[in-house]
C-alpha cells in the first residue's frame, strides 16, 4: 500500500473515530462513500481504528482520574476548613461586598457618627 493511501486511510480512521458519518467523510475527502466504506472494512484500517480508539480511551481514563483526584483533594480541604471553623480555629471565607445589602447605608452612617 502506498504512503498516500496509508495517509488517506489514517485520515478516514481518524474522522470515523471522531464520529463523522461516512457521507461527510466522503465529501471532505472528495471520494465516493462506497470507497470510504470499503476502506473502513479493510483489516489494516480496522487495526488503525482500534489503536486510535484504545489511545482515546486511555487518555480519557487518565484525564478522568486526574479530575477525580483534584475534586477529592478539594473536598478534603473544604471538610478540614469547615471542621476548623466549628472548633473555632479557622478563618471564614472572605465575603464580598454586596451592593444590594439593605443595611449598608446604616452601617456607613453609624461608622461616621459614633
Amino acid at each position: 500500500m502506498g504512503a498516500e493511501k496509508s495517509a488517506r486511510d489514517l485520515h478516514i480512521a481518524t474522522l470515523a473515530t471522531q464520529g463523522v458519518p461516512v457521507g461527510e467523510i466522503a465529501r471532505r475527502l472528495r471520494l465516493h462513500r462506497n470507497t470510504i466504506s470499503r476502506r473502513l472494512k479493510k483489516p489494516e484500517t480496522r487495526q488503525v481504528l482500534a489503536a486510535l480508539l484504545q489511545e482515546l480511551a486511555e487518555r480519557a481514563t487518565a484525564q478522568t482520574a486526574e479530575r477525580l483526584e483534584a475534586a477529592r483533594q478539594a473536598a478534603q480541604q473544604e471538610r478540614a476548613r469547615k471542621r476548623a471553623l466549628r472548633r473555632g480555629r479557622g478563618m471564614p471565607l472572605p465575603r464580598e461586598h454586596n451592593p444590594l445589602n439593605p443595611y449598608e447605608p446604616i452601617k456607613r452612617y453609624l461608622a461616621r457618627h459614633p
